[in-house]
């Protein structure tokens, strides 16, 4: 049954209800292409010309779900490195900012099928050729910043960013679906990747 129509002022509600579902449903189906327009309405219990009052079509809905999730998860990272970085700890604000990404990963399931293991059409483009995503872009200054102060060996900051990417994505996907497995504590994995990639010392070392 279609809901009422929306009374004035609560049209961002509406909003906001259309890119819940549409998480839920990528986060479910693991496909873009296997969710459509009539199931987001229906699960929000609105007709899909509500739907087009906020979005262009289901390609701007995708994007605008996923730049929601990246942000949320790069919020995270920097509200667990902001004092780190203020205090001039590279290192320090490197390997919170990992521990933050599993975190994140581990308490928002859904939100990291949608950026991370759902297959999607769309993609985030930017005309300068960035990644699209905040919380990587970030992780890159921050191998930066150990370099610079010298806690970092020296090599391509992206390269190395990427590795870390790349090896925090593995730990957060198997340990989800691998539960059973003897894995060694999220800071032990950080602590030996960071010592690895960028060459940071140890914690407690």
């Amino acid at each position: 049954m279609a809901r009422s129509r929306s009374a004035r002022g609560q049209g961002e509600r509406l909003r906001d209800e259309l890119l819940d579902a549409t998480e839920e449903l990528l986060a479910e189906h693991g496909d873009e292409r296997a969710v459509s327009i009539r199931a987001i309405t229906q699960r929000v219990g609105v007709t899909p010309p509500s739907l087009y009052l906020h979005f262009e079509d289901k390609e701007a809905l995708v994007k605008a779900v996923v730049a929601r999730c990246f942000t949320a998860l790069a919020d995270s990272i920097a509200d667990a490195t902001r004092e780190l970085t203020a205090d001039g700890d590279a290192a320090g604000a490197l390997r919170e900012g990992a521990l933050a990404y599993l975190r994140w990963a581990r308490e928002n399931p859904g939100g990291y099928v949608v950026l991370f293991r759902s297959q999607r059409d769309s993609q985030l483009e930017r005309p300068d050729g960035t990644t699209g995503s905040q919380a990587f872009d970030n992780l890159v200054g921050r191998v930066e910043h150990c370099q610079r102060t010298g806690v970092g060996r020296d090599g391509d900051a992206h390269t190395m960013a990427t590795v870390m990417w790349s090896t925090l994505h593995g730990i957060a996907t198997l340990s989800h679906i691998r539960d059973r497995f003897p894995w060694p504590p999220e800071e032990v994995l950080v602590d030996e990747l960071l010592h690895g990639v960028v060459g940071i010392p140890r914690a407690g070392t």
